[in-house]
């Protein structure tokens, strides 16, 4: 199933931004706004990483017939999910310091709001 129609994006796109609406109240310079923003970017990048390595680990242990994959791929696209967060978040660190927790707390909230918008299989 396609990222697209796993997600309910009726439900998703207005409940990240908005979260990320009032993450970016909470920032005291335009700095913070821009941290906030990327790591938002790296969040939502990090979530699809994460959608497409977990689609393809059930699609291959729910096949009846032999899935061909690459096992490095998956461990790549894992490894570069926790890059991408591990980076943001570093990077977040070194311009906002102890305010890290806002942009965090986004991430946070993002992930439980990835979870309320998927869409059940039948």
């Amino acid at each position: 199933m396609q990222l697209t129609k796993k997600i309910n994006l009726k439900l998703f796109i207005p409940l990240t931004l908005g979260f990320t609406c009032v993450a970016l109240f909470f920032a005291q310079s335009q700095l913070e706004i821009y941290v906030i923003l990327g790591v938002y970017g790296a969040t939502l990048l990090n979530l699809g990483m994460l959608l497409s390595v977990i689609s393809k680990i059930i699609l291959i242990g729910t096949s009846v017939e032999p899935v061909k994959y690459s096992k490095i791929m998956l461990a790549i696209t894992f490894i570069g999910k926790m890059a991408v967060i591990f980076l943001a978040l570093s990077l977040g660190v070194h311009f906002m310091e102890k305010r890290i927790i806002i942009p965090l707390l986004n991430y946070v909230i993002q992930i439980f709001v990835l979870g309320v918008s998927l869409r059940r299989s039948k």
